[in-house]
């Protein structure tokens, strides 16, 4: 049976069991948790298993609008968010439901959150509307590349990265805030226990619009077969990365997540 997973931001039990309740009407099963808003121990790690269980149809998210704007909020979110659309595809339904301010809408959120769909959480009908997605067919949309998070609380944050067609003669990759620690390139699924990286770089600096970035780069090739492993500290509001060209002419892709 196909079920909702919930995350509530805010520790509001009575809240909780009302929209779970709304649910139970159309025999829609949800579970669910409250966030815990620690990034400094990947708290937003905690419902990742939960959420790639193949019964589990969508994620939603109970919040305000006060919390959506809160930057600590958003970057768990984006990370987990990167990490369920890797597994399940970025057409995964999502879905803010909110509970009180000002209307926010998808445009305003950071990247990993754009497609979901924002709805009142009081509102009659957002249940229906809502048990009518889940028994759809997710779309199968295309992404140039395949974003994850694969680190841990003990590990530190690791991101992994390949492109979805083709391959790299090589990756640069930055942030705007943080600072990078390692690098590496591997098989994709698992950190690599040793890699061994040609014409490796660090501190490069790029600027893209009105942001700076510092960038690590390497030679590797990388593909869908020897992903690139990057381990960051902080919580970057941009992510920069794209295939390493000499020229500079190469392709390049931003991720906001805060």
């Amino acid at each position: 049976m196909k079920a909702i997973w919930l995350s509530a931001l805010d520790k509001d039990e009575a809240a909780v069991q009302k929209v779970m309740g709304q649910f139970k009407v159309y025999g829609i099963e949800m579970q669910g948790h409250f966030w815990q808003n620690d990034n400094a121990k990947m708290g937003w790690l905690a419902p990742k298993d939960e959420l790639l269980k193949p019964d589990i149809a969508m994620w939603a998210i109970l919040a305000s609008h006060q919390e959506l704007e809160n930057s600590d909020l958003r970057y768990g979110l984006s990370l987990l968010a990167l990490t369920v659309q890797a597994q399940k595809g970025i057409g995964f339904p999502m879905v803010i439901l909110q509970t009180e301010g000002d209307p926010i809408t998808a445009e305003e959120l950071p990247d990993p959150l754009r497609r979901a769909l924002v709805l009142p959480a009081g509102n009659a009908a957002t249940p229906a509307k809502l048990v009518a997605k889940v028994h759809a067919t997710p779309p199968s949309l295309p992404c140039a590349y395949q974003l994850d998070m694969v680190g841990n609380e003990q590990l530190g944050q690791w991101l992994q990265v390949f492109p979805a067609d083709d391959s790299w003669p090589g990756i640069i990759f930055g942030v705007d805030i943080g600072e990078i620690l390692f690098q590496a390139v591997g098989p994709p699924g698992k950190l690599p226990q040793k890699a061994t990286l040609n014409y490796a770089m660090q501190g490069l600096k790029l600027e893209m619009g009105d942001s700076e970035f510092t960038a690590w780069a390497t030679r590797n090739e990388i593909s869908c077969k020897s992903a690139y492993f990057v381990k960051i500290s902080g919580a970057p509001k941009t992510l920069l990365f794209g295939p390493y060209s000499e020229e500079g002419a190469a392709e390049m892709f931003t991720v906001h997540l805060s």
